[in-house]
């Protein structure tokens, strides 16, 4: 019945498409099942009409079959050209659509060209050009690929996403950035110091962490859309762990300012401190809920780090966890439905687990010897990254919220502390 659906949908968007093409934009497809279904696609190597493919590091049609293959949306059915023997093996898996495109390289300009096509009646579905210079090119291939996400779920798509990280370089921990599947690596900091616990601002377009380079540890911000990159504010002691809270833009952190290691907010960007938790016990790595009504964080009041809830005023704490002997870095899902943390396990390693807001369904995600730390959750809450020892050094792996499809993204070593951006 589902495929039967999706053939009528593809069917009706293929007319639709052939008598308003400049609406392609506007069209959605909808499903009962919103954001569990998955479509099946055939996917074409598209073609490099004019300059040398090599004189790229990646092939377009490699990184939107990526993205596509990631989000767990689409089942991918790959061909070097779309033909009779094509056709066939795309059906046989279900495809109702397949996707080609094609590309120029001249000098340091690119032209991209990608559609989305009905396999029988050969209409065009989706349609976009993308135009610029060579280092945007892999921008725009993951510009297409939330394009797809959007016009067949209704959804924002992740490809554009980004992910904040530690560093370590010849000693120093640095505070470097990526794209979400790894490429595009660059650096904020190269101050030779020590630079910890990133956090995205606003979006993707700001970052804040704590730094060692003034010689006490304070909150600096890079922005990217100015340039600047310094001291955000300054206070005496050591402000750690910060969260972002996009509802009422409020950054929740850890400091010592007042002696003992408690959770403060702070409204962005000039706003006062104002201290939530009075225990004496070591509170830190706070995160907000979604909705910006509570706050998730550390604590060992109880005698052990566990993990605690209390809303946004410090009122109404609960504790999440109640056995085991340590509990770190919890990160709140974009949908509110569960709370990623690490665990230690009866092996004394560290994994990954997730609960639900009223401390059930309690799930481990990662197995194995080796540290699985630091998660943090894709914006549409469908994906976790974090960091994990698992090859030998501290390396960042992503996964899908139920713990399949386990990824590398990175290769360097001695990476750390991610942070997934907003959209």
């Amino acid at each position: 019945m589902a495929t039967e659906i999706r053939s009528l949908t593809f069917a009706l968007l293929a007319l639709f498409f052939a008598a308003a093409a400049p609406r392609a934009a506007d069209v959605v497809i909808t499903s009962e099942n919103k954001g569990a279904e998955t479509i099946s696609l055939g996917f074409v190597d598209f073609k490099c009409a004019k300059g040398d493919p090599n004189s790229i590091p990646f092939a377009p049609h490699g990184v939107i079959a990526w993205d596509l293959d990631f989000s767990g949306r689409f089942k991918v059915k790959t061909a070097s050209q779309f033909d009779t023997a094509a056709k066939v093996a795309f059906k046989a898996e279900g495809a109702l659509a397949y996707v080609r495109g094609e590309y120029t390289l001249s000098g340091d300009e690119y032209n991209l060209q990608c559609e989305l096509i009905d396999i029988d009646s050969q209409e065009k579905i989706v349609g976009k050009k993308y135009s610029g210079k060579k280092a945007e090119l892999r921008q725009a291939a993951h510009k297409f690929s939330d394009e797809l996400v959007y016009q067949l779920f209704g959804e924002k798509g992740i490809a554009q996403s980004r992910i904040v990280y530690v560093s370590k370089h010849a000693g120093n921990k640095e505070i470097s950035v990526m794209d979400y599947d790894g490429a595009n690596v660059g650096e904020i900091t190269k101050n030779k110091s020590i630079n910890l616990f990133p956090c995205w601002l606003e979006g993707k377009s700001k970052v804040v962490y704590t730094s060692y380079a003034g010689g006490q540890p304070q909150f600096y911000l890079k922005d990217f859309e100015s340039g600047k990159n310094g001291v955000w504010f300054a206070s005496k002691g050591m402000n750690t762990s910060p969260g972002w809270n996009k509802m009422d833009k409020e950054v929740v952190y850890a400091s010592t300012m007042d002696g003992n290691t408690e959770i403060y907010r702070r409204a962005y960007p000039d706003g006062k401190s104002q201290r939530l938790t009075f225990f004496g016990s070591i509170e830190t790595s706070p995160s907000w809920s979604p909705n910006g009504y509570e706050i998730v964080f550390v604590s060992d009041r109880g005698g052990k780090p566990m993990i605690y809830v209390m809303d946004r005023d410090g009122a109404n704490l609960r504790a999440m966890t109640h056995e085991g002997d340590y509990y770190g870095s919890p990160s709140w899902s974009p949908k509110g439905d569960k709370i990623a943390f690490t665990a230690m396990d009866e092996g004394n390693n560290m994994n990954i687990m997730t609960i639900s807001p009223d401390g059930k369904d309690q799930a481990k995600l990662t197995t194995g010897s080796g540290s699985n730390e630091n998660p943090s959750w894709s914006p549409d809450g469908r994906h976790i990254v974090f960091m994990s020892t698992r090859t030998g050094s501290s390396e960042i792996f992503m996964m899908n919220a139920d713990g399949t499809n386990q990824k590398r993204i990175s290769f360097s070593g001695g990476n750390f502390m991610p942070k997934w951006s907003d959209y």
